[in-house]
């Protein structure tokens, strides 16, 4: 995928591990995706109704399904993100000096 930026650059998104894109989940939808995840793996596994590789699966659906993608843009350090329809909605930094790299996770990946 690729994304225009209004500053003229491009947003790439092709690889997996990219150090400017990330997931939001909306307040409103962190406890429920919490929930989500206890009844719907927990319970299961604790009662033996579900499998390990089912588990797995099943985890990452519920954690997708809340998820909303963005990207920053390295150049300039506009957000896109998309909306709750999946329309991408662009904001701008309010000062030059904003960090280019505000998505960039804690942890290296090896």
């Amino acid at each position: 995928m690729k994304i225009g930026c209004q500053c003229g650059e491009t947003i790439f998104d092709i690889t997996d591990y990219v150090p400017n894109k990330a997931h939001l989940i909306p307040d409103q939808d962190w406890f429920p995706t919490y929930d989500a995840i206890d009844d719907e793996i927990i319970d299961p596994i604790a009662d033996g109704r579900l499998g390990k590789e089912a588990a797995y699966m099943l985890a990452r659906q519920i954690i997708s399904r809340s998820a909303r993608l963005m990207w920053q843009c390295a150049t300039c350090g506009r957000l896109y993100i998309d909306d709750i329809r999946g329309n991408l909605q662009c904001y701008v930094p309010e000062r030059e000096q904003t960090d280019r790299e505000i998505l960039r996770g804690n942890t290296k990946r090896a």
